[in-house]
């Protein structure tokens, strides 16, 4: 009974240490926050793993829509796109703007002919946002058709080019007389 109750106050004593610790270092301010600093790779792996683990949790309520592939679907997403997510996600062939520049980490790239856009996953993305990317949630700006639109565009972006990406979009801006 000696024993247990020794193992019982060692687990104690380091679990109020390691709490202790914790605290020390968070009021520190040894870990730097700036946006312009890389994260240490482990934080960045948690965060990364914290943020997949999450989204994967809560698609099984996003429900996709029938005609998402539909044109006139495709081009209201891409208004939306050029309206609110190209300042940091960009275009085909574009340097990115100083936005995105100095975003950490930075967005990713839409764009590439590699990804494979998950509807559900782009929903979840945009209408809640992820916390510690900069990607905002337009759930309360953008209603749940809008942002199944913008789903619908992202789905014909990877390997989209530059003209392809004018013109998909070419009607989005106000032409003058």
């Amino acid at each position: 009974m000696t024993s247990l109750f020794t193992v019982v106050k060692t687990i104690v004593a380091v679990a109020i240490l390691g709490c202790i610790a914790a605290v020390a270092f968070i009021y520190s301010g040894l870990y730097d926050v700036s946006a312009t600093t890389p994260d240490n790779a482990v934080v960045a792996w948690a965060v990364h793993a914290i943020s997949e683990a999450s989204v994967a949790a809560r698609l099984g309520v996003n429900t996709v829509p029938a005609g998402l592939d539909k044109p006139e679907t495709i081009r209201a997403g891409g208004r939306l796109f050029v309206e609110n997510c190209a300042v940091c996600h960009g275009a085909p062939e574009l340097a990115p703007t100083p936005i995105a520049q100095g975003l950490n980490p930075s967005p990713p790239n839409l764009f590439a002919a590699t990804r494979k856009p998950d509807e559900k996953e782009n929903f979840q993305f945009i209408k809640y946002g992820v916390k510690m990317t900069a990607m905002p949630g337009f759930g309360r700006s953008l209603g749940d058709d809008q942002i199944w639109q913008t789903v619908a565009f992202l789905h014909k972006l990877p390997g989209m080019s530059k003209s392809d990406y004018a013109n998909s979009t070419a009607a989005m801006v106000p032409t003058t007389n």
